[in-house]
């Protein structure tokens, strides 16, 4: 019968962002012009801060290429602590510990926190939800998460999440994502003081809150983390790949009370050893040397620029649509209900989001990602960390596709 995967294994489904950018570079090697709204990467549109490349060179010319402590490089520690009053948050260096990326601080997490034997063993997601947090749960319990979907805004209703956490004790685990992939949503402080009070009263319950994109947040918006209210029972996820345009570096950290660390710290001992360490170094060095965040900013206020384009281009061209104006990330994700049902000019019926998004890369050369990958179908998701003329262009492209379906 020969070798046979984990049947837990066996369910995981394929990561949505990666199976269309490989779509996205087939096309390209076909000699084909890609307007590629897919993948989330801000590289090589907006490199990463020559700062940090060169502090990470740097590293490697100090022979800066050994183990570091589990938890990561004291120095580096050090500099997420004093980054993170930033925020304020306070936490101490023995209360973060640093992993291969943020995809990989939640796998770690959920280690930690999933115990599959236990009653308390289920993870909460909101729709539109991000992949991993689907396909980790069943890997490591067997058990799909929980998903509640959110309003019109993208927003949790706390009264379902109260409702649920009252009825069901298995719930060991939430996510909770503000700015949030894939719909830019950022959560008010007055939801965020909300879900706190209600977790609050089921102090068995972690929150892991995924802030990656803390530092993209526009309109004057200031990030505010659910561990403001709720420091016991919170896990905080951040990380390089979207605040300094490093997905490849793979850094990530989290931040959590003591004794969940040290048990993190643990798993991440086993499993990975350690991050590589001139990342580590050049990471604390950019940290020490941005304390003002104006590099950051910077990614920032490049990236405002390209969604106020992107939007400007898409209300004026896409009238049909309806969508949300995002206040923090880098993605869009329009309403786009009103075209599924539509036939092509060949008499070929878009009946689902999918169909639609695959119309548009065989017809226009555009790439999105389908709403129902996040489990919100009816939607498409466009990374816009762009050039403006793919911003320009590729809306103009995908408009005129639209506009020569049939009803």
């Amino acid at each position: 019968m020969g070798l046979m995967p984990s049947a837990w294994a066996q369910q995981i489904k394929p990561s949505p962002t990666l199976e269309i950018k490989s779509v996205a570079d087939r096309l390209r090697l076909e000699g084909k012009q890609i307007y590629d709204f897919g993948i989330g990467e801000m590289n090589p549109e907006l490199p990463v801060p020559h700062l940090l490349k060169a502090a990470i060179a740097q590293a490697v010319m100090d022979n800066a290429t050994h183990y570091s402590p589990a938890a990561g490089d004291p120095e580096l520690l050090d500099a997420i602590h004093a980054d993170l009053r930033l925020f304020g948050l306070d936490y101490s260096p023995a209360e973060i510990v640093v992993c291969p990326g943020p995809k990989d601080a939640f796998f770690k997490i959920c280690v930690t926190m999933l115990n599959p034997s236990a009653r308390r063993n289920r993870l909460v997601a909101f729709a539109p939800t991000y992949e991993s947090y689907e396909n980790l749960p069943v890997l490591l319990t067997g058990k799909p998460p929980i998903v509640l979907q959110t309003d019109a805004h993208f927003l949790p209703d706390p009264n379902q999440l109260e409702d649920l956490l009252s009825q069901d004790d298995t719930i060991a685990l939430i996510v909770l994502n503000s700015p949030n992939n894939p719909t830019g949503a950022v959560y008010p402080l007055s939801l965020l003081g909300e879900l706190a009070e209600i977790i609050g009263k089921h102090e068995q319950i972690c929150v892991l809150s995924d802030e990656v994109y803390r530092t993209v947040v526009y309109d004057g918006i200031e990030h505010v983390s659910i561990a403001s209210f709720l420091p016991d029972q919170t896990v905080l996820v951040g990380g390089v790949s979207k605040e300094v345009s490093g997905t490849g570096l793979r850094l990530g950290f989290i931040a959590g009370p003591e004794p969940v660390m040290q048990t993190v710290a643990n798993v991440e001992g086993n499993i990975s050893s350690c991050v590589n360490l001139p990342t580590q170094k050049g990471y604390a060095q950019f940290l020490h040397k941005d304390a003002d965040l104006r590099l950051r900013y910077e990614i920032r206020d490049a990236l405002c620029v390209r969604r106020d384009a992107l939007i400007g281009r898409f209300s004026e061209l896409v009238e049909d649509a309806l969508w949300e104006r995002p206040s923090g990330a880098f993605y869009f994700f329009p309403d786009i209900r009103c075209y599924c049902g539509r036939q092509t000019p060949d008499g070929r019926l878009l009946d689902t989001d999918e169909a639609l998004a695959l119309y548009l890369i065989e017809s226009a050369n555009v790439v999105t990602v389908p709403g129902s990958k996040f489990q919100r179908p009816g939607h498409l998701r466009f990374a816009y960390a762009v050039s403006l003329e793919t911003i320009d262009v590729g809306i103009q492209r995908l408009a005129a596709a639209l506009n020569r379906l049939c009803a």
